[in-house]
């Protein structure tokens, strides 16, 4: 059977605003705080998954979202419940999955699917907000609200599908994606676009040739994506956007305003990591074996696994070096915090860049710890143990020695 392979058009380079890559030596980690006994032990900490860790207050408070649960709770950092807020339902202060959780200066802000709701650190109720109207559409496209601004107005990011973004079907492949200011102006709502987003090697896409595409075939994540990646800030008002289509590895992170003015940018060049072609191999043969088994998937009949896996081959991307970093998130202590592909002693790497001064620091952490939010002090995050239960960790940053490691 002939299969047709459609791939994200080739990224480019941009170039950057200032490049460094002399970071110092690099800071480590140890564990201070841990609390979570699982879904299973029934007490106040029997979390189910964890979708986010945030810290308020300097780190005195910690906050634990269970999208799951539709249920965010407020921790001291030594594990004492503080209080539970959300449930799932339609009253104020309940909420409708998905759910993410933003921190602002008097406490923080809950995202669902139709509205914001914001608590006081103690988690007393506020507010709510309701979403810009479902009928706002960008090229036919409804959009996704990312943050709520001071103001009241929003940014907000077009939902596209996986094929169009390819161009399944005959279409043009979507190669930039907006990002919008949303607001009202009277009784009307306007948007402007702020920035452009490169959504090149975002998915792979397979499908056997002849066949409907939203009826069968393989969609899903490119394997080592170098498409940009964003953290929206509603305390400033802005976007981080960390492009990674660069040569070498490097990065560069550029921070825009609701006005699309430009904050600050820095070019950051990481150690370059070399593609491991035996582990690009292992997933393409995971994927294959997975797929070669669901009948659909190969056109009404399971198709061979050496087929799939061929047609796999022709459009996954496969960076050499690997793109400069892999996760983005910006912190209660203003750092905007990267993670890239290297190990170093069997540690993950991240880098956190403050935004004041541009400088840089590198942060070793452990196999298992999923950093999530940190302080000038500590990183948090969730560690897996090996029964799969999830732990709330703070981890004390500790830096580094004289003369380095």
């Amino acid at each position: 059977m002939a299969w047709l392979g459609v791939v994200a058009l080739a990224a480019g380079a941009s170039a950057g605003c200032g490049s460094s890559n002399d970071f110092e030596d690099p800071w480590l980690t140890e564990a201070e705080f841990e609390f979570g006994e699982g879904a299973a032990g029934g007490g106040e900490a029997a979390f189910g998954q964890i979708g986010a860790v945030r810290v308020m207050e300097n780190g005195e408070r910690v906050l634990v979202v269970e999208p799951s649960a539709l249920r965010v709770t407020i921790w001291t950092p030594d594990g004492t419940l503080v209080r539970e807020v959300g449930g799932g339902g339609e009253g104020l202060g309940q909420f409708s999955g998905p759910l993410f959780v933003e921190v602002h200066r008097d406490g923080f802000r809950a995202r669902d699917s139709r509205r914001y709701t914001s608590f006081a650190s103690d988690g007393t109720l506020l507010d709510t907000v309701p979403f810009p109207p479902a009928t706002l559409h960008h090229n036919g496209f409804r959009l996704g609200t990312q943050a709520l601004l001071g103001d009241g107005s929003f940014l907000a990011v077009p939902q596209i599908p996986a094929t169009a973004v390819v161009g399944f079907g005959g279409f043009e492949p979507i190669v930039d994606v907006p990002i919008l200011h949303v607001r009202a102006e009277g009784d009307e709502w306007a948007t402007s676009t702020i920035a452009m987003l490169d959504s090149r090697n975002r998915y792979l896409s397979i499908a056997p040739q002849g066949t409907p595409f939203e009826e069968r075939g393989i969609r899903m994540a490119q394997f080592f994506g170098d498409f940009d990646l964003t953290w929206f800030d509603p305390e400033v008002g802005s976007v981080v956007v960390l492009r990674r289509n660069m040569p070498e590895g490097a990065v560069e992170l550029i921070e825009i305003d609701a006005a699309g003015d430009t904050l600050w940018s820095r070019r950051v060049s990481p150690s370059p990591v070399p593609l491991d072609r035996d582990r690009l191999a292992t997933f393409i043969d995971d994927v294959a074996q997975r797929y070669a088994a669901v009948p659909g998937a190969g056109g009404g009949e399971a198709a061979p696994v050496q087929v799939i896996r061929d047609a796999i081959e022709e459009v996954v991307h496969a960076p050499d070096p690997l793109p400069g970093a892999a996760r983005v998130l910006g912190s209660a202590s203003g750092e905007i915090w990267f993670e890239g592909y290297p190990t170093q002693d069997s540690l993950s790497v991240w880098h956190a860049i403050r935004r004041d001064d541009m400088r840089g620091r590198r942060v070793l952490l452990p196999p298992g710890f999923r950093a999530m939010d940190a302080t000038d002090t500590h990183v948090w995050g969730v560690r897996t143990d090996e029964r799969g239960v999830q732990h709330v960790v703070g981890r004390r940053l500790t830096p580094p020695l004289r003369g380095g490691r």
